[in-house]
């Protein structure tokens, strides 16, 4: 491997380093563990790869697509802090929000994954490791659950802070790229250097922007009272025909 080609796996363990770090020194380790476990593990794999590379050459795939594999599922630990970060268990919407999870991982995810393993069945002897279908639909299914409570913060309002934000956008974006990738590298194996490619990079860029969120604890903010609006409509209807969007707090009084 040339000199240049460092530049990557290094970029990403220096700014894997520094998620840790800034997670550590503003105590979120205590209120996103689950981020700070996804990220901590992640260095430690990136780390743990120099020395098979350089000594063990032979085990260098086997060893990345085992911590690979893993990182897939770990991706999901991810999913649920962004969905505590907007919606703690004591908020009104944290009840509805969990039930749009529910349906998309009772009913689209199941889906997904016999869609993968039906594909993954028609090449099962063109990959020695983790077959592209696999991570192309995992991934898109990752998508549609990080989606379900942001779709729903969305509607009613809910205000994002900057950690919230960063982490759902950076990591949205990077579950996108990694199943459209992934469904090039089926398409053409003409893909695979643009796959090898992307893939580090657009890890970077979640990883930036991370660290650009995570820099200071500013978390989603929880309105304690209801607007001047939602209020008078309490009074004056009942809670049943209530307009939904005032759970989230309107902000355009």
């Amino acid at each position: 491997m040339d000199s240049y080609q460092y530049v990557l796996p290094v970029s990403a363990v220096v700014l894997e380093s520094l998620v840790v770090l800034r997670l550590g020194a503003r105590s979120m380790v205590v209120r996103y563990p689950y981020l700070t476990f996804f990220v901590s593990y992640t260095l430690a794999r990136d780390l743990f790869m120099f020395p098979i590379h350089f000594y063990w050459p032979n085990w260098f795939a086997t060893v990345y697509w085992q911590g690979e594999t893993l990182s897939l599922f770990l991706r999901f630990l991810v999913i649920w802090e962004f969905f505590r970060g907007l919606f703690p268990a004591r908020s009104n919407l944290h009840e509805l929000a969990w039930k749009a999870l529910l349906i998309v991982e009772l009913v689209i995810l199941p889906a997904l994954l016999l869609l993968s393993w039906r594909q993954m069945s028609l090449h099962h002897a063109a990959y020695a490791h983790l077959s592209p279908a696999f991570e192309q639909y995992l991934s898109l299914a990752q998508v549609l659950l990080l989606l379900a409570p942001a779709v729903v913060a969305r509607y009613y309002r809910v205000p994002l802070g900057r950690n919230m934000w960063g982490l759902g956008m950076g990591f949205g974006v990077y579950l996108c790229v990694c199943s459209v990738n992934f469904a090039g590298l089926q398409v053409s194996r003409s893909f695979l250097p643009y796959w090898q490619l992307l893939s580090p990079v657009t890890f970077i860029c979640m990883i930036l922007v991370w660290l650009w969120a995570f820099w200071d604890y500013m978390p989603s903010p929880v309105p304690d009272q209801p607007s001047n609006g939602c209020a008078k409509q309490k009074v004056t209807t009942n809670s049943a025909d209530s307009d939904p969007h005032c759970w989230g707090g309107d902000k355009t009084q």
